[in-house]
């Protein structure tokens, strides 16, 4: 019979590498799909989310049972997320990277559905990315991953109040810059 994750925890937690990379195989693609829909670069998501695994792998034996696992390593990625966000450097870096997509989306034009469809989650992806960094994170956590409001706060440990307000002000945001995306588009093609 396989072992239950508390059992593979408390493994890793007493120092047990392959219970640990057992952990890491099960949960490292969550990780990375959080951390690439906040930094908006598959680099740096990366980059989280090995952080993401070194911190556990250090703070392990402090992990309390009644906790779920997952809601301790959203915290983390976050966490780090909000950290990647916040520096200077990753500020300069992103710029670049955003003006050499939006020179190679200028040379691809079509008009087929699948096109479209890459445009609007581009879209998408760039109006989170001009959101303030909790918004960002709130939006992830709840529209792209699915969480409840009460998951997203006791994640970023804050009130389910504040994730709601944030949320509705993410989402307020991305309607604006989604509208005025698209009708700048619909008038430029007329």
């Amino acid at each position: 019979m396989p072992a239950t994750e508390p059992e593979i925890i408390k493994k890793a937690a007493a120092g047990d590498r392959s219970a640990f990379r057992q952990l890491a195989e099960t949960h490292q693609r969550f990780v990375y799909a959080v951390a690439v829909r906040v930094l908006n670069n598959p680099q740096d998501a990366e980059d989280a989310t090995q952080e993401t695994f070194i911190r556990l792998w250090k703070n392990l034996n402090r992990y309390k049972p009644g906790v779920k696992l997952t809601t301790w390593l959203y915290r983390i990625v976050t966490n780090i997320c909000l950290d990647m966000l916040k520096s200077a450097h990753y500020k300069r870096n992103r710029m670049t990277i955003d003006i050499a997509k939006t020179v190679d989306q200028v040379h691809t034009t079509g008009g087929n559905h699948a096109l479209q469809q890459a445009d609007l989650m581009k879209a998408i992806e760039n109006a989170v990315a001009e959101l303030p960094h909790l918004q960002k994170v709130i939006f992830v956590l709840r529209d792209l991953q699915g969480l409840s409001p009460l998951e997203v706060s006791q994640i970023l440990e804050t009130t389910e109040d504040k994730i709601k307000s944030n949320l509705y002000h993410a989402r307020i945001a991305i309607g604006k810059y989604l509208k005025q995306r698209y009708q700048t588009q619909n008038i430029t093609e007329l």
